[in-house]
């Protein structure tokens, strides 16, 4: 027979089961609340935003049009009746642009989640207003039209853009600061079968490329690709194969994709490297061994 004290202690705890539980229940339920809360709150902001630039677009200034289309991307509006206002209103003060104005909104519109490969007119309305100024633009105004070129499929910009890219990086080197995405847009060239570079070249992109801190996995398979294609293996190749090691020891990169890359490597003797190398292919031998199971 269960005395009375101990029937009291299981009683508090059922109780407390019962008021952590409803408790539980009360918080979950109030974020969910306050979650559609704070989406019909953005919601709405978008809104109002949306009808601010479609009542304004017609109105602003050159410098005005440029911040608008940054704010568009920014607060992820959908709209290409926006866009196709900004056109009429580009087209009215096209004289009045700076060329770096013009690079913002064209880079802006190849961006946006509104973006129509067929709006073609406001497409070639941006080229015809920049394209005898790509002399007089710097190495990030044209990485961000080349990603505008390849965005619109415009082959031949791509190719003459990519060439006065090259150009602007190989004479500026010293000065060059890039961030992941547009170092990958320059690996991306250099990695076409018909571009070639020389020697000294090499080397300072090699620098570049030790500078920028590399994360997504497409893009440090597309640097494997530009050192084996130039066979640059020196210390930033060295740096490169230590992150694949460990993303290999995580399991963050396929190992087969690294094995497909290793096995076009030949001549090095560089002992360094070719431990390097060694240690990368142990840790694919392992791996492959763990995960079945032997």
């Amino acid at each position: 027979m269960m005395n009375s004290s101990k029937r009291f202690y299981i009683n508090l705890i059922l109780l407390n089961k019962k008021v952590k539980f409803s408790y539980n229940r009360e918080i979950s339920s109030n974020s969910i609340f306050y979650h559609k809360n704070d989406l019909i709150k953005v919601n709405e902001e978008i809104n109002n935003l949306e009808e601010a630039f479609i009542r304004r677009i017609s109105k602003m200034n050159n410098t005005a049009l440029a911040y608008a289309c940054e704010d568009i991307n920014k607060n992820k509006i959908n709209n290409l009746h926006i866009w196709k206002l900004i056109y009429n209103r580009t087209k009215e003060i096209s004289n009045s642009f700076s060329l770096s104005e013009l690079v913002v909104m064209f880079h802006a519109y190849c961006r946006s989640i509104s973006f129509d490969q067929n709006f073609i007119n406001l497409i070639n309305l941006f080229w015809s207003l920049i394209e005898n100024k790509l002399n007089d633009l710097d190495y990030l105004s044209l990485i961000a039209l080349y990603f505008c070129a390849e965005k619109t499929k415009n082959s031949q910009k791509m190719e003459e853009i990519s060439n006065l890219l090259l150009k602007n990086i190989l004479h500026e080197r010293d000065n060059i600061k890039l961030k992941e995405k547009g170092l990958m847009i320059i690996l991306k060239i250099l990695c076409d079968d018909k571009k070639k570079i020389d020697e000294e070249h090499i080397k300072n992109i090699c620098n570049i490329v030790q500078k920028v801190d590399i994360k997504e996995i497409k893009n440090i398979l597309l640097c494997m690709q530009f050192f084996l294609k130039y066979k640059a293996f020196d210390e930033p190749f060295i740096i490169l194969l230590k992150k694949i090691q460990s993303l290999l020891i995580f399991k963050k990169i396929n190992p087969y994709d690294i094995l497909k890359h290793l096995y076009y490597i030949s001549n090095i003797n560089n002992p360094i490297i070719l431990e390097e190398v060694k240690n990368t292919l142990s840790i694919i031998y392992l791996s492959h061994s763990i995960s079945k199971g032997q």
